[in-house]
């Protein structure tokens, strides 16, 4: 009786674990801010390679409210920084793009506004958002083979008076994306670019 009693309550326990696994097991967002700098890490709950970019769908939570996003990149990037010193062939044009995922991008607007001191009631974008990449690296960037580091440069150009700067941290092996601030100056341009 006490053998069927365990089988049941493990058998229920895997279900209703496996139902509530891609939303209640994210992590908090906002877990690695430290004082000046609000630094957000995201699971990585989706990953897919094609034709050398990877798409990746970030996932995590704060206000038990569940955010995220999609990004796009290159992958093999070269190395940026070579003999100890930076080298502009781990700079790549159009690197790739920060993508919408629905209802959880609007509520990462939302929460990363409200965190950045510049709350906005708009949506996430509906419109790819390209950003240029340099590794900060000193092997080339396989995403598969280990713990890489980048800047992106948002509106790199300044064509629409919005450049600004995000350091973008993937690990395969921990199953984490880092979005770190370069400088919190950047934090109404970051805003207003991912809800024009």
């Amino acid at each position: 009786m006490k053998m069927n009693k365990l089988i049941i309550m493990g058998f229920l326990s895997l279900i209703f674990g496996i139902k509530s696994n891609g939303q209640n097991n994210l992590i908090n967002i906002s877990s690695k801010s430290e004082e000046g700098f609000h630094d957000l890490v995201f699971n990585i709950t989706n990953k897919n390679l094609d034709k050398d970019y990877w798409t990746l769908t970030a996932k995590g939570q704060l206000k038990n409210s569940v955010v995220g996003f999609k990004i796009v990149i290159k992958n093999n990037i070269n190395p940026g920084i070579v003999n100890g010193k930076p080298d502009q062939t781990g700079m790549i044009k159009n690197a790739g793009q920060i993508l919408s995922i629905g209802v959880e991008s609007d509520n990462f607007i939302k929460i990363v506004s409200e965190l950045y001191g510049f709350k906005s009631d708009k949506k996430f974008t509906k419109n790819p958002i390209s950003f240029d990449c340099f590794s900060l690296n000193s092997q080339k960037g396989d995403l598969e083979k280990g713990d890489f580091k980048f800047k992106l440069f948002l509106d790199s150009q300044d064509l629409n008076g919005l450049y600004s700067e995000l350091f973008l941290n993937i690990s395969f092996s921990s199953g984490l994306i880092e979005l770190n601030e370069k400088d919190p100056g950047y934090r109404e341009n970051i805003i207003k670019i991912i809800t024009k």
